[in-house]
């Protein structure tokens, strides 16, 4: 899918009546620096992130509808379910462990209950 984010610039600055001059004002760069701008369907991130902020609009959303950060977004959501299964399995552990401790430490008062007895009757 390809975009022409200049055009969508422009079709904003038009939503919200704002003038090249205005954009290019707040921008801090010329009028023909700015015109030249809106005719590019490739921009750099960092102005692009620029005039997110200064017209108040995520552009930064033309792309994110893409397959590609669809893919990336499933893969991402993909990896944090193996990470919560295996979270949930390293904790069943844990709680077999401490159950184990418990008996174990019950285990070991019985014997010393044992010996004290023992001792006690000697």
């Amino acid at each position: 899918m390809s975009i022409h984010i200049g055009l969508m610039i422009w079709k904003e600055m038009k939503a919200q009546n704002m003038s090249v001059s205005t954009l290019a004002h707040a921008l801090e760069m010329g009028k023909t620096k700015t015109q030249e701008l809106l005719g590019n369907a490739n921009i750099d991130v960092a102005l692009l992130a620029r005039i997110s902020e200064v017209m108040n609009y995520n552009f930064f959303e033309y792309y994110e509808s893409g397959d590609i950060f669809s893919k990336i977004k499933n893969n991402k959501k993909q990896k944090t379910a193996e990470e919560i299964i295996r979270l949930k399995g390293l904790l069943q552990e844990k709680n077999k462990m401490l159950e184990l401790k418990e008996q174990f430490i019950k285990s070991q008062a019985q014997i010393i209950s044992l010996f004290e007895k023992q001792n006690l009757s000697i």
